[in-house]
């Protein structure tokens, strides 16, 4: 109880992050009521600039939500969304929009490039599965030219950043010597 107190406080004082979370926490806490609240602080967070707030509301927008009577949206509309949560700086969104383009879905054009680009961008940011997405689209030359070392290089950082499909690419790229000298050893 405490610490929801101190997360109102801080909503009070306009901590767009505790809209944010509080809100997440209403809206899967059930109960009509509680969603209509919870909708309010992330939309009231996502208008402050808060880029997580920003991609929750356009995965909602995307699939809708029944219980606040909440359709699904156009793809031109949530391609609207994505894109100000990614220039929010929201790295799951960058992501999900790199996912897109390299799919071509969610209203996204195929573009390679533009997916490698917002790979590794959210790889730079941290994101362990968009190193892990830009190593694979360079080691198999995907679209874009074959890079095995860059590959190697951004399997190991995903690695590093704690995905697991990381570490076993960087295995494989030892093992076959792609983008680093074969040891078996290693």
């Amino acid at each position: 109880n405490g610490a929801m107190e101190a997360f109102n406080f801080a909503i009070d004082l306009g901590d767009s992050d505790a809209m944010y979370l509080v809100g997440v926490h209403r809206m899967t806490s059930g109960g009509r009521e509680n969603i209509h609240s919870g909708m309010k602080l992330v939309e009231k967070a996502a208008a402050e600039g808060h880029g997580g707030a920003m991609y929750y509301l356009a995965l909602l927008n995307l699939n809708g939500e029944p219980n606040i009577g909440l359709e699904p949206c156009s793809l031109d509309v949530f391609v609207q969304l994505l894109d100000r949560a990614v220039e929010a700086g929201n790295t799951d969104a960058l992501f999900t929009r790199g996912h897109s383009h390299f799919h071509g879905s969610e209203g996204y054009p195929q573009n390679y490039k533009s997916a490698l680009d917002d790979f590794v961008a959210a790889a730079d940011s941290g994101h362990a599965d968009s190193a892990v997405s830009a190593g694979a689209m360079l080691h198999q030359g995907m679209g874009v030219p074959k890079d095995q070392k860059s590959a190697f290089e951004f399997y190991q950082l995903g690695g590093e950043l704690g995905n697991k499909e990381g570490w076993q690419n960087v295995v494989a790229c030892y093992t076959t010597g792609e983008g680093v000298a074969k040891s078996l050893k290693t």
